[in-house]
């Protein structure tokens, strides 16, 4: 089956952003690789679990400071943006307990001005505020890939949700993976706006960022603690899973997650710093970042797969066929006993 153009997958389903109402502008990205890596996560190894990733050519297993903003090229259709994204890969888990891959089609990013500064006194968001950009070389993770239990009152949880994408339009909006086959399936993953103002990462790689205090996961006025509002970055990994329709049984992450409140999403920023920023200084016009002078569209091109620039280790992940296990041997978890609950609160990432 052909691959459908990410940004118009979304324009048709997306449901949570009105583009009427919110400054934003989008990135189109085709695959880069799939494979077990996590520069963030776990630097100079061989990660935990398979991933999809896309972004910047330059994506390796250890990557300092400069090493995605340097990148030769990316697959995204903005070519100042050499960042690197990515979320575990999905699987099927056949009726004869073999995992087999779904196809990872590609990526839908969203960049919103949703998120204020802290002001002392205040719990709503002033007219015309204005986000900064994510500063050079942030990296962070949304969602931990050891949650198998759901709380709607938190807005980590409810940040990160699915979308199963069928032809007869029927509702399919689930916080964990569809039950049901699906033509396509979304994961989607909001990362949280409010930065701490110091630290680039942090030891678990979340706790220097925060969602709002107050509105929800996607909108309001930062906390104390994490007072800078950046433009959110709002991420959607599509997946052709129309294969599977006729033989349905379970979808699974590659990290064992049969729940899907383990899905979590990484993010190196590798923006071409100062075009980022004078962008959203300067395009505010009727066209905003649409318009073709607007900084953000400098060398802007198509969304085309490559491949990275140091080939990752080799290791079958599925692109042959089904496995008998999942790469890293990651037993299938279900939903959570309270220990471990109590793990994947605190689990450093």
């Amino acid at each position: 089956m052909p691959s459908l153009n990410a940004s118009l997958i979304a324009a048709l389903y997306l449901p949570l952003i009105n583009l009427a109402e919110a400054q934003l502008f989008t990135v189109s990205c085709q695959p880069l690789s799939v494979h077990r890596g996590d520069p963030i996560v776990s630097p100079g190894k061989i990660s935990a679990h398979v991933h999809a990733i896309i972004g910047g050519t330059a994506f390796q297993q250890t990557m300092g400071l400069d090493t995605a903003v340097n990148a030769r090229d990316t697959t995204c259709d903005k070519k100042i943006d050499k960042s690197n994204y990515w979320q575990p890969q999905l699987y099927h888990l056949n009726h004869d307990g073999k995992y087999e891959m779904a196809r990872f089609e590609g990526s839908a990013l969203y960049y919103l001005n949703r998120a204020c500064d802290y002001e002392p006194g205040k719990v709503h968001c002033p007219p015309n505020f204005a986000a900064k950009a994510p500063p050079a070389g942030l990296r962070m993770v949304a969602g931990n890939p050891m949650r198998r239990t759901f709380d709607n009152s938190r807005f980590d949880h409810i940040a990160i949700r699915h979308i199963c994408l069928n032809n007869d339009g029927s509702p399919g909006d689930s916080y964990g993976l569809p039950t049901k086959p699906c033509q396509r399936m979304r994961a989607e993953t909001f990362f949280p706006s409010c930065w701490d103002g110091k630290n680039l990462d942090s030891p678990n790689h979340s706790s220097h960022m925060a969602y709002p205090q107050t509105g929800s996961y996607d909108t309001g006025m930062c906390p104390q603690s994490h007072p800078i509002a950046i433009f959110s970055v709002f991420m959607e990994f599509f997946y052709d899973t129309a294969v599977f329709n006729n033989r349905f049984n379970k979808w699974v992450y590659a990290m064992g997650d049969l729940t899907g409140y383990g899905l979590h999403g990484d993010f190196i920023n590798g923006w071409e710093q100062q075009a980022l920023e004078t962008a959203i200084a300067t395009c505010t016009g009727p066209n905003g970042f649409f318009s073709p002078n607007c900084s953000i569209n400098k060398n802007a091109g198509s969304a085309i797969s490559m491949k990275p620039e140091i080939t990752p280790p080799f290791e079958e992940v599925g692109f042959s066929g089904p496995l008998s296990q999942l790469p890293g041997n990651n037993p299938i978890t279900m939903a959570s006993m309270s220990m471990r609950s109590r793990i994947a609160r605190n689990i450093q990432l």
